[in-house]
């Protein structure tokens, strides 16, 4: 099983840029959900902390070494295998998501926009990882006798 590091690497940080457009697009409907007081919001944007950031790009390095993983086992790789991959992983994400936000009674807005970036980032990770296969090794040529 050979996994392509630099797939793994771009998927990830593919995932993280996906995260900060999607949370961008839905940032007002989300923020709602998070239930801060509104001064609560101001003074942690006034002083941005850069951990959440940090810890999220690892994390999605990791889920996308998850998903080659998984690509990898099959006999065949390719774009197929890395969206069923990719839908399964991320189906469990999100469901795993759900099932906690449902016992903290968040809005189905709230709900929908968190557990849907895992799933599309999954499907994403697992195309790229899935059709970015990984190189052969250098076959040595026989040289014949010395």
């Amino acid at each position: 099983m050979r996994l392509n590091w630099a797939a793994i690497l771009l998927a990830g940080v593919v995932d993280w840029l996906l995260g900060a457009a999607w949370f961008t697009a839905f940032a007002s409907r989300w923020k709602a959900g998070l239930r801060m007081a509104p001064e609560e919001m101001q003074a942690y944007m006034s002083h941005p902390n850069f951990w959440p950031y940090i810890i999220a790009l690892v994390c999605s390095i990791f889920m996308a070494y998850a998903i080659a993983r998984l690509v990898s086992t099959s006999e065949t790789q390719g774009l197929f295998r890395g969206i069923v991959v990719g839908i399964l992983v991320g189906l469990a994400a999100a469901l795993a998501m759900i099932t906690e936000m449902v016992f903290e009674m968040r809005a189905g807005s709230f709900i929908l926009i968190s557990a849907a970036y895992p799933f599309l980032g999954s499907i994403l990770m697992g195309i790229i990882v899935g059709v970015w296969k990984p190189k052969e090794p250098a076959k040595l040529s026989h040289l014949g006798p010395a």
